[in-house]
C-alpha cells in the first residue's frame, strides 16, 4: 500500500463510513478495488484494520532458497542434508540445520530412501534389453514353462554392507539417478550355482574357489543336461553372458548336444526368474542364524530342496510382466 499502511487502512474505512463505494475509494487513494474490498471486509469481520497475529514461527527459508534446495537435491540425489545445508549457507549466507533441509524436502515430496541396487546400464545395454523384450513380448506361457533358468550367487554368512540413501519422489525408485549401481559378487560366504524351471528347483552346486570354463563345462554335462532333457524337445537353456558361459569349450558342448540357448541381454538380472529365488533362499537362510560355513552350506542345501514348486511356477509366470516392464521403460531398470 504505502509507507504507513495502517493509516491508509483507517482512511479506507473512514471514506467507506462516509458513504463512498469501493471504486470511488480506490480511485481517490490510487489503490486497487481488491485492496479496498479486503480492508473493509476485514474491518467488518474483526472491528479492526490490523492484521491478525500469525500462528507458529515464520519460515526460516525464503521461497528462492527453498527452490535452490530443491534444485540441489534433484541435481545430485546422493547429496546429504548436511551438505545441502552447507551449500545454502554459502550461497545465501543463512545458517540452516540439516533437519530444516529434510523438512523442506519432505514438503516438496522428496524423502531419503535406500536406493534400489541395480546393475549399471549403459545405452548399449538398454538397447539390447529393449530388443530382447520386443522379441519375447509375444511368447506365451508354454514357451516360458520350457525354459531352464540358471545363475550363480554368493550367500553371506553374516549381513551385507552398510545402507546408502538418495532423495527421490514417489515413482522414481528405478530412475538411473535413484539406483545404486552394483557389480557381481564381492565374502564368510559360499558361492553356489543352480537352476530352476516352472517344474521346480534343480541341482545346487557349491563352487570351490573361482569358477572357470572347465568347471562350468563339468557342471553343465553332469547336472544341467539331464534336467534340460526332462523339459522335452522344446526346452530352452538360459544363462547370462559371463565369459565362462560363452567360452569356446562351453559353446562347442552346447552346440554338440543341440541345446537351444536363449539369446540373453547383458546386465539383466531382473529378467531372470532365478534371481528372485536367490533372494527368497537368502532370506530363509538368514532366519536360521548360522554361525559357521559348514552350517551355512547345510542350511542352504536344505532350504533349496524345500522350495515349493508353486514358488518356481509363480516366478516363471511373471515373465510376460517383466518383458512388458522393460519395454515400458525403454530398456531401463524395472521393479523386478
Amino acid at each position: 500500500m504505502a509507507k504507513n499502511s495502517e493509516d491508509l487502512k483507517k482512511r479506507i474505512v473512514a471514506l467507506h463510513k462516509d458513504g463512498l463505494g469501493y471504486k470511488k475509494i480506490a480511485k481517490t487513494l490510487k489503490l486497487s478495488c481488491s485492496t479496498v474490498a479486503k480492508t473493509i471486509q476485514r474491518f467488518n469481520w474483526t472491528g479492526s484494520t490490523q492484521n491478525r497475529p500469525r500462528h507458529g514461527r515464520p519460515k526460516k527459508l525464503s521461497a528462492r532458497a527453498q527452490l535452490h534446495i530443491q534444485r540441489l537435491s534433484l541435481g545430485n540425489r546422493r547429496m546429504s542434508a548436511a551438505s545441502i545445508a552447507a551449500e545454502v549457507e554459502g550461497v545465501w549466507g543463512q545458517p540452516v540445520s540439516a533437519q530444516t533441509i529434510r523438512r523442506t524436502l519432505h514438503q516438496i515430496g522428496l524423502h531419503g530412501c535406500r536406493p534400489r541396487r541395480k546393475p549399471l546400464l549403459k545405452m548399449m545395454h538398454k538397447k539390447a534389453r529393449k530388443q530382447f523384450a520386443e522379441d519375447k513380448q509375444t511368447k506365451d506361457m508354454d514357451y516360458w514353462n520350457h525354459v531352464l533358468w540358471s545363475d550363480e550367487t554368493k550367500i553371506n554368512l553374516f549381513g551385507s554392507d552398510g545402507v546408502k540413501r538418495v532423495w527421490r519422489q514417489p515413482g522414481e525408485e528405478y530412475k538411473d539417478k535413484c539406483v545404486l549401481p552394483t557389480v557381481k559378487h564381492g565374502g564368510g560366504s559360499v558361492m553356489v550355482w543352480g537352476y530352476m524351471s516352472a517344474a521346480g528347483t534343480g541341482e545346487l552346486q557349491f563352487i570351490e574357489g573361482t569358477m572357470n570354463a572347465n568347471m562350468y563345462f563339468d557342471i553343465l554335462k553332469q547336472s544341467m543336461i539331464p534336467s534340460l532333457r526332462r523339459l522335452g524337445r522344446r526346452a530352452v537353456f538360459q544363462h547370462d553372458n559371463d565369459p565362462k558361459h560363452t567360452s569356446k569349450t562351453t559353446t562347442v558342448l552346447l552346440k554338440k548336444l543341440r541345446v537351444k540357448v536363449m539369446d540373453w541381454p547383458s546386465m539383466s538380472p531382473d529378467l531372470n526368474s532365478i534371481e528372485h529365488l536367490w533372494s527368497i533362499l537368502k532370506r530363509k537362510v538368514e532366519q536360521c542364524k548360522v554361525s559357521n560355513i559348514h552350517q551355512l552350506r547345510d542350511v542352504v542345501m536344505e532350504e533349496w530342496k524345500r522350495t515349493p514348486v508353486a514358488t518356481c511356477e509363480a516366478l516363471v509366470n511373471s515373465m510376460p510382466k517383466r518383458v512388458k516392464a522393460v519395454l515400458e521403460n525403454y530398456g531401463g531398470h524395472t521393479k523386478y
